[in-house]
């Protein structure tokens, strides 16, 4: 997919996560929901930061000739 696709998908993905994220807290105010959270937009933001600004080859090894 091209970078702008992504982008934009990502967006929606994040919006909503953090609508879906709002209204379970007004749901259900409980403390472990205060760790989950931020630890779900942690690992999103890890994904999302991986995934557009990565260089295509740039993790794969190549291996020499010996």
């Amino acid at each position: 997919m091209k970078t702008a696709s992504k982008a934009a998908i990502y967006s929606i993905f994040v919006v909503l996560f953090i609508i879906g994220s709002w209204e379970l807290v007004k749901a259900h105010p409980e403390v472990q929901f205060t760790f989950y959270i931020p630890a779900a937009i942690m690992i999103i933001y890890a994904v999302i930061r991986d995934d557009l600004f990565s260089k295509p080859g740039h993790n794969m090894r190549h291996a020499k000739g010996k």
